[in-house]
């Protein structure tokens, strides 16, 4: 688990203030070689330069940092974090013609980079593969956090926010196995108006950005994915929004990103109909705020 939160970090000793500049953007890729260096590379504007002798050549690595010192560990989390969750990330470096921009500096901004101060970062725990900030015990989230329409015995809401997918665990070290590790409803036959949703309540407003429904294989071939549903989010708790409907495919993992980013204390997946059994399954609901 990474915690988001302003950084600046060991400036190397022979380069001026004045001789770094700041690149404000995201990291692309990451290069671990057989060499003392890893190389960077990030997502360049088309109007932004960046003089390293690299800049004008078809490889991504831009930036440079060299490994076994004090701070190249803690380097790598961070610059390979954001990789993942797509952060706003600054990078100081010293411009050289002659080689590769070597990293002098990190620090994350608030959100998504956007303000131009030095405002802590969002301080959200993020985890998993795409940066999830809706597991239990990150956060602040308890079982208390999360609800859901109803759940069929045991398969509480908060089993689908635990990190596992029915008994298997998603990434090594994550997670607290609740029960069976899904949330489980059985269809009303006889009153088609029901509605079934589950949902996660934050302590305070977060940036969301999209979502991610997962299921084990038998449940997916079972047809108790979700098919069709609709995200829901509210700041109060009592007035809902829809986000947007979204058509999801039978299959055991499937991604979404909302057509903006919104503010809410409470993200809702209403699920409209499912793939045709008579129980509706989600094994894992992933929140992002990228």
């Amino acid at each position: 688990m990474k915690k988001l939160a302003l950084l600046s970090l060991f400036c190397l000793p022979l380069i001026t203030q004045a001789d770094v500049v700041e690149f404000k953007g995201k990291v692309t890729d990451i290069l671990i070689g057989k060499s003392a260096l890893i190389k960077v590379g990030v997502n360049v504007q088309e109007d932004e330069s960046i003089v390293c002798w690299k800049a004008d050549s078809e490889q991504p690595w831009l930036f440079t940092f060299e490994r076994g010192h004090e701070y190249s560990e803690h380097w790598f989390d961070v610059l390979n974090l954001v990789r993942r969750t797509q952060e706003t990330v600054r990078i100081g470096y010293a411009e050289n013609e002659d080689s590769e921009c070597a990293i002098e500096y990190l620090a994350l901004l608030k959100g998504d980079g956007i303000a131009d101060d030095d405002q802590v970062g969002d301080s959200l725990q993020r985890t998993g593969q795409y940066g999830n900030i809706a597991q239990i015990f990150t956060n602040g989230l308890t079982e208390s956090s999360y609800h859901a329409s109803d759940n069929y015995g045991a398969d509480v809401p908060a089993a689908a926010f635990d990190g596992h997918i029915f008994n298997e665990q998603i990434v090594d070290g994550e997670g607290s196995l609740i029960n069976r590790g899904i949330w489980l409803v059985k269809k009303d036959s006889e009153n088609k108006e029901t509605e079934y949703w589950l949902q996660v309540e934050f302590e305070e407003n977060v940036t969301v950005s999209g979502f991610r429904v997962m299921l084990n294989a038998k449940a997916t071939e079972l047809g108790r994915g979700p098919r069709h549903v609709t995200i829901l989010t509210s700041l109060d708790g009592e007035t809902f929004e829809e986000q947007g409907q979204y058509n999801l495919g039978k299959s055991i993992d499937q991604r979404a990103n909302l057509p903006t980013k919104v503010d809410a204390k409470i993200f809702r997946i209403q699920v409209n109909s499912n793939q045709g059994d008579s129980f509706i399954e989600i094994d894992e609901l992933e929140v992002y705020s990228n």
